[in-house]
């Protein structure tokens, strides 16, 4: 076999995070009986985005991105709304329903019995227990690993240091991380030194200096490199 290990990316990889984002954000905003504005989510989206860079480059905790984004969202819709609980009642909704990506479930039902696998996910750890218990994929997985529970993100070097204690120090060259986030999957495998798959659904190029062993456009494809 050629891989002992896979690390599998949760967001957008096998879980649809997407979808749950605007489920989430849509029944927060009515919840809080915020009018009906349909830029409303574009602009959340490049908070959001904004504060998980941040966060990837050392800039922000993942303490303080908890209210931030909903902080700035906020006061850019001028809403007197508290960003604490706003941000609560969006953490709630965000993993109160699950969204897999396309035959998801059913290929790491079939890989789990095949491959030793790890899940590695940046996230709030109250955010990804959630899901992670309602989509019933922990009996999947070895070991999950949290940023947020941790104390490092990927793509940081603790980060996968922390995985390879869980994990017994394989060989680098028997571990695969497959992911979507150029930024946090490629990034940090490439520069552990483990091969990295690359789950580009959107037609992206790679930058040369962060090139992935192998990229799919679609999960079932991954079949093909782990053997």
């Amino acid at each position: 076999m050629k891989y002992d290990w896979l690390l599998f990316d949760l967001d957008n990889t096998i879980l649809n995070f997407d979808k749950a984002m605007i489920f989430g954000f849509e029944k927060t905003i009515n919840d809080f009986k915020i009018p009906f504005d349909e830029n409303h989510f574009s602009i959340y989206q490049k908070i959001n985005h904004q504060c998980w860079a941040d966060l990837e480059k050392g800039i922000i905790s993942q303490d303080r991105l908890r209210t931030l984004r909903m902080e700035r969202f906020l006061d850019h819709i001028d809403s007197t709304h508290n960003p604490i609980h706003f941000s609560e009642t969006y953490h709630e909704n965000l993993s109160a329903k699950i969204f897999w990506m396309d035959n998801a479930k059913t290929l790491i039902e079939d890989w789990s019995d095949q491959f030793n696998m790890t899940l590695v996910t940046n996230g709030l750890k109250e955010i990804q227990r959630a899901r992670l218990a309602k989509s019933n994929l922990e009996k999947h997985f070895h070991h999950i690993v949290i940023s947020d529970e941790i104390g490092v993100a990927k793509p940081h070097q603790g980060f996968f240091d922390h995985v390879f204690e869980k994990i017994k120090f394989p060989e680098r060259d028997k571990v695969m991380i497959i992911g979507d986030s150029l930024g946090s999957d490629i990034r940090g495998g490439n520069d552990y030194g483990i091969d990295t798959c690359w789950l580009n659904m959107n037609g992206q190029i790679a930058p040369d200096d962060n090139v992935p062993t192998f990229t799919i456009e679609k999960l079932e494809e991954l079949r093909g490199y782990l053997l």
